[in-house]
């Protein structure tokens, strides 16, 4: 999952290169993204 910084709209990898072959924004087709992570921690296992 992507989220564009101008316009704010999330999607996916696909969505974007079904219509760019370069990393753009569908909606505005600005060229800076923010990769979307889950906002749950990561668990380690402790060694």
């Amino acid at each position: 999952m992507y989220q564009c910084l101008r316009c704010g709209y999330v999607f996916t990898k696909e969505e974007m290169e079904e219509y760019f072959k370069d990393f753009k924004c569908p909606r505005c087709g600005y060229r800076i993204l923010k990769k979307v992570r889950k906002e749950e921690p990561k668990v380690v296992k402790a060694i």
